[in-house]
């Protein structure tokens, strides 16, 4: 099946120009569908994953976790935090619902310290993990805890002073500035991400922005440039090629994938060059 080449860039950051972080994906769409350009521009990626189910199960999870670390990255910097809130075994929640209760008051205590304060309103991402034992399936229990990643003004030891329930401390919270390593975030958001089967959630506050996605780019790339690239490991992880291609940008990290179905595609993580 003949296909077409599309290039989308996420440019990570409260702007395109503030972006210190992008992906680039370069995917093959099939011509012959006039569905699929429209389902792209509607969804800003791909066509659906088609597979057995645990093969999209696996998709999916893969997906999310890539769309987590984009909005992580792109609203998050060194000035934020990393906040774990773990219960004390006699206060843990009974419910799911009980438990992402206790969390909502928790930002409702941070609001109110930051309005006292005259600081900005906090912005957050948050996960929860909560896994009951399953020894048919191998698992084992996990207890509710929540990772969170924070933007506010308030210090470390105030942010964790805030996770009690009616004045009654919860548990252990653990306040730490965030690392981030050449621009990216994945590692930890990975972390957060990491078990898709356990009860995972996540919350964002309104104020949480999407990366920018500029219009897609079609014909940039051939289909031979592309399996090109993808078949020579040397060129597909050369600095100075992508720093052609992408001017004022570094090569973080660069990889191939090929579908039966419309060959191969092609996935970059590049960070802004300093003084770019």
């Amino acid at each position: 099946m003949r296909a077409y080449q599309r290039e989308r860039r996420y440019l990570c950051g409260r702007s395109a120009r503030a972006a210190q972080y992008q992906e680039v994906e370069i995917y093959p769409l099939p011509t012959r569908d006039p569905r699929s350009r429209a389902l792209d521009r509607q969804h800003a990626q791909a066509p659906p994953f088609r597979g057995t189910p645990k093969a999209q199960a696996n998709h999916n999870a893969k997906m999310a976790r890539k769309w987590f670390h984009r909005l992580a990255v792109s609203n998050f910097d060194r000035t934020d935090t990393h906040t774990t809130l773990t219960y004390a075994a006699d206060l843990r929640p009974e419910t799911p619902e009980q438990a992402w209760r206790d969390f909502r008051n928790f930002m409702r205590h941070i609001r109110d310290r930051c309005r006292a304060a005259g600081l900005d309103k906090p912005e957050c991402l948050a996960v929860m993990e909560w896994q009951e034992a399953d020894p048919d399936a191998g698992q084992k229990a996990v207890v509710p805890h929540f990772h969170v990643l924070l933007r506010c003004g308030l210090a470390r030891d105030e942010i964790e002073a805030c996770w009690h329930r009616k004045g009654v401390r919860l548990g252990r919270a653990n306040a730490d500035r965030l690392q981030l390593d050449k621009g990216s975030l994945e590692a930890l958001a990975n972390y957060m991400m990491k078990h898709p089967n356990r009860k995972h959630r996540y919350y964002r506050s309104r104020g949480i922005r999407n990366p920018v996605m500029p219009p897609p780019r079609d014909g940039r790339y051939t289909r031979r440039q592309v399996e090109r690239l993808a078949t020579d490991s040397a060129l597909l992880h050369s600095p100075e090629y992508w720093a052609r291609r992408y001017p004022g940008w570094e090569l973080n990290e660069a990889s191939a994938n090929y579908n039966d179905f419309l060959g191969w595609s092609i996935s970059l993580k590049l960070r802004r060059r300093k003084g770019g």
